[in-house]
């Protein structure tokens, strides 16, 4: 093998030396800092995981408080309708055929915290019959944060129109825009039925 011109001169052989030492230093740490970032994205991943999971519990926590709250209300209801009859207040809403690029105007007044209120949905004409049971989700209409949810409700006819219902109690209805979400309620295989809007203002707002 041919000898490489200069490299016989120690000034040459110890650059090469410390040249590949430095790129051994280099080499070794790009390594570490490469096995730091992958034990922190592990960690931000186990992080992220136990928060859905945490948010997944206090929103089933919530549902079942609703629920039980809702269900105290209608037994009140009908205890206080056994002594004298009351009308059940109701708030109907009709499908949109286009989400807006604003939220709407606010048209309901906030309702007190204890009051029950049916929420009747419209079912749009396209609406298949015999879809089973239904689902109906309520959230902002700005950031989409999830405000309730009831799930397997069946379709009524009422005043000759076919409509689910549910019944909520005031407290869901804080001032703002909401949308409501209605789907079928079938698990994996649920598909989108109808989308609605409404808005609540305070009770002094005009």
């Amino acid at each position: 093998m041919r000898q490489v011109s200069g490299f016989e001169r120690p000034f040459v052989q110890w650059l090469f030396v410390a040249s590949g030492m430095i790129l051994i230093a280099v080499a070794a740490g790009e390594a570490v800092a490469l096995r730091r970032a992958r034990a922190e994205i592990e960690s931000l991943r186990a992080a992220d995981l136990n928060s859905r999971v945490e948010a997944d519990r206090l929103r089933d926590q919530v549902t079942r408080e609703q629920a039980a709250r809702e269900s105290f209300s209608l037994e009140l209801a009908r205890q206080r309708g056994a002594a004298a009859p009351a009308t059940q207040p109701t708030l109907t809403l009709s499908p949109l055929t286009t989400r807006g690029a604003q939220p709407p105007d606010p048209t309901v007044v906030k309702p007190a915290d204890s009051q029950l209120i049916q929420l009747r949905l419209i079912l749009p004409s396209s609406a298949k019959s015999g879809a089973g049971r239904y689902r109906i989700a309520i959230r902002t209409w700005s950031g989409g944060d999830a405000v309730w949810s009831r799930s397997g409700l069946a379709m009524s006819t009422i005043e000759n129109r076919r409509m689910v219902t549910a019944f909520i109690s005031g407290d869901v209805l804080a001032p703002g825009a909401y949308e409501v979400i209605l789907t079928t309620d079938a698990g994996d295989k649920s598909s989108d039925v109808a989308v609605y809007e409404l808005a609540v203002r305070a009770p002094d707002a005009r």
